[in-house]
C-alpha cells in the first residue's frame, strides 16, 4: 500500500508541472480579454480590427465637437467683462463728480443752490449704490462663465488623455496578437464566417494615431515654479518682452496690477487720455487708476498679446505688482502650494482674447 501511494504521487505531480505552463498563458490571455472589451474583434468590410477602434475614431471626431464648445464658452465671459469695465468706468466718472459736488457745496452761499447740490449728491450717490449692486451681480456671472470655461478646456483636454490611453491600448494589442492563440483562433473563426479573405493589421490604426498626435500637439501644458513667502506665491513675469518683475500670483485679481514707479520704468506711463478706474488694495481702501496695455505678458512659455492692466496712484507706494486674471484668465491654471508651482494649460486656437503659444 506504501508503494502505491508513492506511485501514484509520481503519477499526479508530473502532470501537474507540465500542465501548469500552457494553463497559466490560457488564462493570462482570457483575463486580457475579459478586462479589455475593446481589444474584442470585429468585421468591418475586408478588414479585422478592435473594436476599441470605432470607439478611438468616434473620440477623434468629439474632440472637434469639444473643442468648439470652448470656444463657444468664452463668448458670455467676454461679453460680461466688457459689462464690467463699462460699469467700473461709469463709476470712476461719478466718483469724479462727486468730488466736484462737494467742492462747490463746501462754497456755497444760498439756500437755493445748497439744496439743488445735495439733491445732486443723493442722486449720484444712489446711482453709485446701484452700480455696486450690479457689479457684484456681474462678478458672480463672471465666475460662472469662468467656470464654464474651465469646465469645456478640462474636457477637451481630458478627452485626448483618454484616447491617448485608448491608442495605446489597441497598439499594444496588435503587437502580442500574433503570440496570442486565443485571438488567431477568432481569425480564423471570423475569416470561416465571413467566407472571404480578412486583413488583420496595425495600418488599420496608423491613420487614427497620426490625427491624435495632432490633437495632441494642440495642448500645452508646463508647470512653473513660483517662490513662496509664507502663503504669497510670486511668479517671473516678463513685459513686452524685456522687463521681468516678480508678481505675487492673484486669481482674485480682475487685472494685472503695477505700482506707479514700476509702471513708469516700463514705459506705461499714466496719460490724461487713459480711462480711469476705481481698484480696491490690499489695506481694503480704494483708490483711482488708470487702464494700460502692454504689448505681452509672458510666463514661462505662456503668452498673452494686448493685455490691459491697472497703473496704480502714485499715493499706494506700498503696492505690490498682481497677475491678475487678464493673464490668468487666458488659460486653464492651478497653483499647486505644496511645491510651489502654477501648472497652466493652453488649447491651441482658444479663441481667448490675444493669446498664443510661444
Amino acid at each position: 500500500m506504501r508503494h502505491l501511494l508513492a506511485l501514484t504521487t509520481l503519477i499526479i505531480c508530473p502532470c501537474w508541472v507540465f500542465a501548469d505552463e500552457p494553463e497559466e498563458k490560457k488564462d493570462t490571455t482570457a483575463a486580457l480579454t475579459e478586462q479589455a472589451p475593446e481589444l474584442e474583434l470585429r468585421v468591418t468590410g475586408s478588414n479585422v480590427v478592435f473594436t476599441g477602434e470605432r470607439d478611438l475614431s468616434r473620440g477623434i471626431s468629439e474632440s472637434a465637437t469639444l473643442k468648439r464648445k470652448v470656444k463657444q464658452a468664452t463668448i458670455p465671459l467676454r461679453q460680461i467683462q466688457l459689462e464690467i469695465n463699462r460699469l467700473e468706468i461709469g463709476m470712476v466718472q461719478a466718483e469724479q463728480q462727486l468730488v466736484t459736488l462737494n467742492a462747490q457745496l463746501a462754497n456755497v452761499q444760498d439756500v437755493a443752490t445748497n439744496n439743488r447740490l445735495v439733491g445732486a449728491l443723493n442722486t449720484v450717490e444712489g446711482q453709485m449704490s446701484l452700480a455696486r449692486k450690479s457689479l457684484e451681480g456681474l462678478k458672480e456671472k463672471e465666475n460662472r462663465a469662468r467656470t464654464q470655461l474651465n469646465e469645456a478646456r478640462e474636457a477637451y483636454v481630458q478627452n485626448i488623455i483618454d484616447l491617448r490611453k485608448l491608442a495605446d491600448q489597441l497598439s499594444a494589442g496588435y503587437e502580442t496578437a500574433k503570440d496570442s492563440p486565443e485571438i488567431q483562433e477568432r481569425l480564423k473563426t471570423l475569416t470561416a464566417e465571413s467566407g472571404k479573405e480578412l486583413k488583420f493589421e496595425l495600418s488599420s490604426l496608423t491613420g487614427n494615431l497620426k490625427k491624435l498626435v495632432e490633437l495632441e500637439k494642440s495642448v500645452h501644458e508646463e508647470k512653473i515654479s513660483l517662490r513662496r513667502d509664507g502663503n504669497t506665491f510670486y511668479a517671473s513675469v516678463v513685459i513686452n518682452g524685456k522687463h521681468t518683475t516678480e508678481m505675487v500670483v492673484d486669481s482674485g485679481a480682475s487685472l494685472i496690477s503695477l505700482p506707479y514707479e514700476l509702471a513708469i520704468s516700463m514705459g506705461l506711463k499714466p496719460e490724461p487720455s487713459d480711462k480711469r478706474i476705481l481698484i480696491e488694495i490690499a489695506d481694503g481702501s480704494t483708490i483711482t487708476g488708470v487702464l494700460k496695455k502692454m504689448a505681452s505678458v509672458r510666463v514661462g512659455t505662456f503668452e498673452v498679446k494686448d493685455v490691459e492692466c491697472a497703473v496704480l496712484g502714485p499715493e499706494a507706494v506700498s503696492a505690490t505688482p498682481l497677475l491678475g486674471m487678464t493673464f490668468l484668465g487666458e488659460f486653464q491654471f492651478q497653483l499647486d502650494s505644496a511645491d510651489a508651482t502654477l501648472g497652466m494649460t493652453q488649447i491651441e486656437g482658444d479663441p481667448s482674447t490675444g493669446s498664443r503659444r510661444k
